[in-house]
């Protein structure tokens, strides 16, 4: 029955999802996350949409991480889970040691984050000091009427999808946590955003 229930639950998110991932988040993905390697921290894995992207040969480590997360959803794509670390968690209280991974990826996690600050100083802090950050995220529109629409219907679309927030500016948290962005790009009439963000030394 609980794989059953798993089946479901990633048909039903991959059928809502499809059309997004046409429009882009497909081609982010498989342009971010073969950059992964060698110590590996997913936040966010949902249903194992990254798992075909990964380029296995290079990774040491890959530790996946949700709110919730399965042994079930692993066998679905296919995978060992002897191969991975699979791990309950909160951004805002990473469960590990200064400087441990030398890769994060997260895709579409922030916009419910309660404290994105605190989430985004906690990936710095495990991430070392030479590794980088892999993210696809959906943020406030630059472009009219978007911006605007997104705004006004944000307060409602969030009671309605679990704090989902329309509305944020992720590149400018970044920047804010000290965080170097070297590259970037939006999508989908710039509702969505993926890049490559760097910790910036102490100073």
């Amino acid at each position: 029955m609980y794989r059953k229930q798993v089946i479901y639950m990633v048909s039903f998110y991959n059928v809502f999802m499809y059309p997004l991932e046409k429009m882009g988040i497909n081609k982010a993905r498989r342009e971010l996350v073969p950059r992964a390697k060698k110590k590996i921290l997913e936040i966010g894995s949902g249903t194992g949409a990254n798992l075909k992207y990964y380029h296995f040969s290079e990774i040491q480590e890959l530790t996946l991480s949700d709110n919730t997360i399965s042994k079930p959803l692993l066998k679905l794509h296919n995978k060992d889970e002897e191969l991975f670390d699979l791990v309950q968690l909160d951004v805002q209280e990473l469960p590990f040691d200064d400087n441990t991974f030398d890769y994060i990826i997260h895709t579409l996690v922030f916009c419910s984050v309660t404290d994105v600050d605190k989430g985004l100083k906690e990936i710095k802090r495990v991430l070392k000091c030479d590794g980088e950050l892999l993210f696809i995220e959906h943020v406030l529109p630059s472009k009219k009427p978007l911006k605007s629409v997104f705004s006004f219907v944000n307060p409602a679309w969030k009671k309605m999808a679990s704090g989902c927030n329309l509305n944020r500016d992720y590149l400018k948290s970044l920047k804010k946590n000290n965080f170097e962005i070297s590259y970037h790009k939006n999508f989908m009439n710039t509702a969505f955003v993926y890049g490559v963000a760097i910790p910036k030394p102490p100073q």
